[in-house]
């Protein structure tokens, strides 16, 4: 008696690898989404923890803190400095933060830096745009610092003038 052959036929393969690229195709769109979500998670929370360190900062110090872009502007990254007149990072930097990731970060209204002062306070409502793409999808948050030092964010661009409120989670469907 012949026993059966074990193992899949060559039909059984194909219609296997047929079904897997068809799930595939339709399951990465919504992957490379989740991944655009996930860098502007990443980019926004270190830049709001860098301008909650520099507020507390200014405070403890007693003294103005300032934020300053990396060389190569905000979207290298950025450094805390506590010599208020600082124009560029120094090579003993309070904090720092080196962009790793494709998400372009821009300062609304050409901001060169942001000072907190002793009270913690910024003036003129500091905006910071970060943008990144999900296929032909453009996501954006818009990350600021109101009146009283509070750091807020808002899905899509920075309007002109600071809003008075924002949200907790705005990367959660900054994509669309």
């Amino acid at each position: 008696m012949n026993k059966p052959a074990e193992g899949f036929t060559l039909i059984e393969l194909m219609i296997g690898v047929v079904i897997l690229s068809i799930v595939i195709s339709i399951a990465a769109p919504s992957f490379s989404r989740i991944l655009a979500e996930q860098r502007l998670r990443q980019v926004s929370s270190e830049l709001r923890m860098s301008l909650t360190l520099a507020r507390s900062e200014a405070v403890k110090r007693n003294t103005s803190v300032v934020l300053l872009p990396r060389s190569g502007g905000w979207a290298s990254g950025w450094c805390l400095e506590s010599n208020s007149a600082a124009s560029s990072c120094s090579a003993t930097p309070i904090s720092e933060y080196v962009a790793n990731t494709s998400t372009g970060i821009t300062a609304a209204g050409g901001i060169s830096s942001v000072k907190f002062n002793a009270w913690g306070r910024a003036s003129n409502c500091p905006k910071f745009e970060l943008e990144t793409t999900a296929g032909s999808d453009t996501c954006n948050i818009c990350v600021y610092v109101e009146s009283d030092g509070r750091i807020v964010s808002e899905t899509g661009t920075c309007a002109s003038s600071c809003p008075s409120s924002g949200s907790e989670t705005p990367w959660f469907e900054a994509c669309g």
